[in-house]
């Protein structure tokens, strides 16, 4: 049981490491409130998804920080953007970020997979 609590718990605090780094990327762009509220929008739709497919809310998580450094990254290079990465100011970091982000995604399909493997 310990250990559950622990996996959950290093989920979230993993889950929060991309969205901070998004959240700084957002609050560099102008129309910081816009681009806030889209992708509130688009998060909120995919967690209607997740609950109108039945998926576990605690395997499925690492999807929402994928999908927000995704949305992160794209309004960034949507505004152009790209000096305003907060690491290293190098556009190279943007294909750095995506590949983070599709590590997320990967780790909560996977992990959403495995859940319902294991019931079938």
């Amino acid at each position: 049981m310990l250990s559950q609590r622990f996996a959950v718990g290093m989920k979230l605090v993993l889950g929060l490491l991309p969205i901070c780094y998004g959240g700084m990327l957002i609050v560099a762009l102008p129309n910081t409130w816009q681009w806030l509220i889209f992708i509130a929008v688009a998060l909120i739709a995919l967690l209607v998804l997740c609950i109108t497919l039945d998926y576990p809310l605690q395997t499925i998580w690492p999807v929402f920080p994928g999908a927000f450094l995704v949305l992160a990254c794209s309004f960034a290079l949507y505004q152009g953007a790209l000096d305003q990465f907060p690491l290293t100011r190098q556009p190279m970091e943007l294909i750095a970020v995506y590949l983070v982000a599709a590590l997320y995604l990967i780790w909560g399909a996977r992990a959403t997979w495995k859940v319902y493997g294991s019931y079938s």
